[in-house]
C-alpha cells in the first residue's frame, strides 16, 4: 500500500517535470530549432532519467517489503543430525 502511494506520487511528479521544457517552450514561442530540436531532447534526456530512477525507486521499495517478511526459521533449531562419523550433533 506504502509503495504503490510512493510510485504513484514519484511518476505524477515526474510527468510535472517531464511537461517542463514543452510549457516553457509555449511560454516563450520558441523557434522552430528549439521546438524541434531541443525541446524534444531534453524531454528525452528527462524520460531516461525518470526511467533510471523509476526502476531503482521500485526495487528499493520491493526489497524493503521482502525484507520486512523475511523472518529466521525458528522450526529447526533444535534439529539433530548425523554427521560423517555417526555422532549426532545440534544446529544452533
Amino acid at each position: 500500500m506504502f509503495s504503490s502511494k510512493v510510485m504513484v506520487i514519484y511518476r505524477i511528479i515526474v510527468l510535472l517535470l517531464l511537461s517542463i521544457p514543452t510549457a516553457i517552450n509555449i511560454y516563450n514561442n520558441g523557434g522552430i530549432v528549439s521546438s524541434i530540436i531541443y525541446v524534444p531532447l531534453i524531454t528525452l534526456g528527462f524520460s531516461a532519467i525518470a526511467i533510471f530512477l523509476d526502476g531503482k525507486l521500485e526495487s528499493a521499495l520491493n526489497r524493503a517489503k521482502i525484507l520486512r517478511k523475511f523472518t529466521a526459521p525458528t522450526a529447526n533449531r533444535c534439529l539433530k543430525i548425523a554427521n560423517n562419523i555417526g555422532m549426532s550433533k545440534s544446529i544452533v
